[in-house]
């Protein structure tokens, strides 16, 4: 192909850039649901369409600690974790137009071929086999030279499925806000990082199981269309046992996720079969770590988890705590939304299926909800090992868990279970109506006791002797 030739499919590709991002700036955000059939698209990825998903890429910059980029003109606000200058600026209406425009974009087209050629043996045929159109779904090399499964939504969105534990470890929006976070230093070298991203716990959920430490093969890839037509991404990963996993859990198992990134949300469902003659009991879910501003300095509240019960371990260095929210609130404001100050290791049993969540400090809220009914993922897990264990991470992520962590899911032999859960990015904040209704109500308490006499003791022969 000719340099000319890719000039102009660049400037088409530009247009297209450009179309999607006005769709995704004029939806509402509302919950979209997924139809039953699926289409799997052609593998061939044509460079264009490659360089297109590149530029919804972002650069990470990292200033004292935290994280920081350019101010975005519209998408709700979340913590900044961009790693692309194309994500510092929205495209404006001339995108594509001019000479400039169109040269900066053949750079990156060339870029990214570059990156395809430097990619390992085992990425490239990954991606050739995978890879759909359009650059919706792409395998490349990850950090640490590990494999992952790059998602890309039309409106510039994007999450890393890594295959080396099946951990979802970036996911940004399309205002270039990361969803989860994922420490510079971690280390993916044996596995993605089980104490970051979003990795599945099978089948114990105190430790996580050893679901996220081994390595999942990719099964399939493709898109659908969302209820208002946008096409979405989906990757399904697949998990088998072996002998390393039968030497601590001795049954037999396929476990697949199907993870699908829609506009706003994150969906994930999780199979899981018995493949073996005897039954087995499990837990099964995900630990989302999700990007806060700073839960020390800032305002990091959970929402959703008032009138329930809750196992505490951090209460006790030995023991697990059996609490109720009504009982350990010290005030109605503590049962109806909590703030993240200090260590946390609590499994809400039987929880709300859709308003349980954390507000990550900037206005919006991250909220892990159940979309499988009273068989699906009911139990929550809020955690944060604080300064003591984490001291370098603590401050900059929320855990916010989902799944069945109370009572364990049974799977009878040849038989398969499927829970599907979503995680979704609303743009409010929940806590702060409850917080100033709660201190109206403290100011309307307080003025009421003023107001009241005071109680006067006397007998009845001290008054007067026609009230006697």
């Amino acid at each position: 192909m000719t340099r000319a030739e890719v000039v102009v499919g660049a400037a088409v590709a530009f247009s297209f850039m450009h179309a999607s991002h006005d769709d995704a700036r004029r939806r509402d955000g509302t919950m979209l649901s997924r139809p039953t059939t699926t289409t799997r698209t052609n593998a061939s990825t044509s460079s264009v369409s490659r360089a297109r998903a590149r530029t919804t890429m972002t650069r990470r910059h990292r200033r004292g600690g935290t994280t920081k980029t350019k101010a975005m003109d519209d998408e709700a606000k979340f913590v900044r974790d961009s790693r692309d200058e194309a994500r510092e600026r929205r495209l404006d209406a001339n995108t594509g137009k001019s000479v400039a425009d169109v040269e900066t974009f053949v750079d990156a087209l060339v870029s990214e071929e570059e990156e395809s050629e430097s990619a390992s043996a085992v990425t490239r045929a990954l991606n050739e086999e995978f890879g759909t159109g359009r650059g919706a779904v792409r395998v490349r090399d990850g950090r640490g030279g590990a494999t992952k499964a790059t998602l890309t939504h039309p409106s510039g969105a994007y999450a890393d499925v890594y295959l080396r534990g099946g951990n979802v470890c970036s996911w940004v929006l399309a205002s270039g806000g990361e969803v989860f976070y994922v420490p510079e230093r971690a280390d993916f070298k044996k596995h993605a990082p089980t104490d970051a991203g979003n990795p599945a716990c099978f089948p114990t959920e105190a430790d996580g199981g050893f679901a996220s430490r081994m390595e999942w093969r990719l099964v399939e890839t493709g898109t659908y269309a969302s209820s208002d037509g946008t096409t979405c991404p989906f990757v399904t990963i697949e998990l088998t046992d072996d002998d390393s996993s039968r030497a601590v859990f001795n049954h037999n198992f396929k476990l697949t996720q199907e993870i699908s990134l829609e506009h706003n949300a994150l969906r994930v469902k999780t199979t899981c079969a018995n493949t073996g003659s005897s039954a087995f009991e499990y837990a099964l879910g995900h630990k989302a770590h999700v990007a806060v501003n700073d839960s020390k300095e800032g305002d990091v509240y959970y929402v959703g988890f008032e009138d329930g019960m809750y196992l505490d371990r951090a209460a006790h260095p030995t023991k697990t705590r059996v609490r109720f929210t009504r009982d350990a609130s010290a005030d109605a404001l503590a049962e109806r939304c909590f703030k993240l100050d200090g260590r946390a290791d609590r499994v809400y049993l039987t929880t709300n299926d859709l308003d349980t969540g954390v507000e990550v400090g900037t206005g919006c809220t991250v909220y892990a909800q159940n979309l499988s009914g009273e068989n699906g993922a009911v139990d929550r897990a809020v955690f944060n090992p604080w300064e003591e264990d984490a001291p370098d991470s603590y401050r900059w992520f929320a855990g916010l868990g989902i799944g069945n962590f109370g009572k364990l899911r049974v799977a009878e032999p040849d038989s398969k279970s499927t829970v599907e859960i979503q995680y979704k990015v609303v743009d409010h904040a929940p806590s702060v109506g409850i917080r100033e209704e709660f201190e109206m109500f403290e100011k309307i308490n307080a003025r009421n006791a003023a107001l009241n006499r005071q109680d006067v003791d006397f007998e009845a022969t001290d008054l007067p002797v026609d009230l006697q």
